[in-house]
């Protein structure tokens, strides 16, 4: 019966011994298991002591039954100290957890900010390049306008020359013909 309490405990605590290892590196939990093991080891040893009446009978002795019970209550301390252990690493896994889940919403709702102020800003600048596009269409069509308005003087200007010098040619030609005359 107690063989068997002992297996059922072992096998109970083999995912413990897993998770030992994989614990934090100033976890007491590999020292523990280690103190176990060797109390363990003590109680194999007392199992097997038979100091019987004078040596004579294949019994153990009370003192070897005691030493079995004091091994044994110390592998049951031990085991509490491991459960204790491992309850006080699960609530610390739990509070990382939590920190971590908080961190991450946050990381998150900061990402979705950062998505939404940058798509605003990209609006924004869009809407700046739009504008100001615009803005390069209506001064490129005032100066052709303008360069229209210039050329149209100019034709205007050498009409206006050409006019002036035929009218002077006119002049001169009347003032020769009256002063022959």
């Amino acid at each position: 019966m107690l063989t068997n309490r002992l297996f059922v405990l072992l096998a109970l605590l083999a995912p413990a011994t897993t998770f030992a290892q994989a614990a934090a590196p100033d976890s007491p939990l590999p020292r523990l298991l280690a103190e176990r093991k060797v109390l363990t080891r003590q109680y194999a040893e007392a199992s097997a002591q038979r100091h019987g009446l004078l040596g004579l009978s294949n019994k153990p002795s009370k003192k070897d039954l005691q030493d079995v019970v004091d091994a044994l209550q110390g592998i049951v301390n031990k085991d509490e100290e491991i459960v204790a252990a491992l309850n006080q690493t699960t609530q610390q896994a739990q509070t990382t957890a939590a920190q971590l889940q908080t961190t991450t919403t946050t990381l998150q709702n900061t990402g979705r900010d950062d998505r939404n102020l940058t798509a605003q800003r990209l609006s924004e600048l869009q809407d700046e390049q739009q504008n100001l596009q615009e803005r390069l269409r209506q001064a490129t069509d005032k100066q052709r306008t303008l360069e229209a308005d210039v050329r149209e003087a100019q034709q205007g200007r050498t009409v206006r020359d050409g006019l002036l010098v035929a009218l002077a040619l006119a002049c001169a030609g009347l003032f020769f013909w009256r002063r022959r005359r």
